[in-house]
């Protein structure tokens, strides 16, 4: 079977105007699709677009973890970022849990550290703690390696299958080799235009498809 990603179209108007504009793809409903391209290749704008376009009017479907995450964590701490979002009590004990997977030695803790005082790994980690406790069903992840340890990326990848034993579809936007190897489907962007589209293995046993083109890193997955 497979999902349809829909045609998104973005422009960014002004000096050295930049356009996104790729075409309607079906990509697996196994694994998770991975997108990759240079830096200013429209990865960014193509999980703005559509979290915005691949929504219908009134319903939320996708939600978009930023690589900037001042655009998401907006609230003073965990327990107030996720009272905003959701309209329902808050289970501590499961949002601990969530919090020791990640690598936070002081579950307690965290539950109302302020946002301000975290360092950008740690803001990166509680961002994703939030994503995983609303666990919604289609979900946009841009560079969430950025500043996460080895042992808690595993947990990253682990959490995203968990997402598709529940029908989830999940989008990580990646300049990482072993997020890339680990993907089903590859969505290669160039100047905001899409270059390849296929089966991940497909593509990486061509002899003609080359990856660094596409701005892929090949060091170990934690930085």
């Amino acid at each position: 079977m497979s999902h349809v990603i829909p045609a998104l179209k973005m422009s960014y108007p002004g000096e050295g105007t930049f356009t996104l504009d790729t075409p309607e793809m079906l990509v697996s409903d196994m694994g998770y699709t991975c997108i990759i391209g240079k830096n200013g290749s429209g990865k960014s704008s193509f999980g703005e677009a559509l979290s915005i376009q691949g929504n219908p009017a009134g319903v939320k479907k996708w939600h978009y973890l930023p690589q900037y995450l001042e655009r998401f964590l907006f609230a003073e701490n965990l327990v107030d970022q996720l009272n905003n979002l959701l309209s329902q009590e808050i289970d501590r004990s499961r949002l601990k849990d969530l919090l020791q997977e990640l690598g936070f030695s002081d579950p307690e803790g965290m539950l109302e550290f302020p946002f301000l005082l975290l360092s950008g790994g740690e803001r990166r980690r509680i961002a994703l703690v939030c994503v995983f406790y609303i666990k919604p069903k289609f979900l946009i992840l841009d560079e969430p390696e950025i500043g996460v340890t080895t042992k808690e990326n595993m947990v990253l990848l682990s959490k995203i299958n968990n997402l598709q034993a529940i029908n989830g579809r999940v989008i990580v936007i990646s300049h990482n080799y072993e997020f890339v190897k680990a993907s089903t489907d590859l969505i290669c962007l160039r100047n905001g235009r899409l270059g390849r589209f296929g089966s991940t293995q497909e593509l990486l046993s061509d002899s003609g498809f080359n990856i660094k083109e596409y701005g892929v890193r090949f060091e170990a997955i934690n930085r």
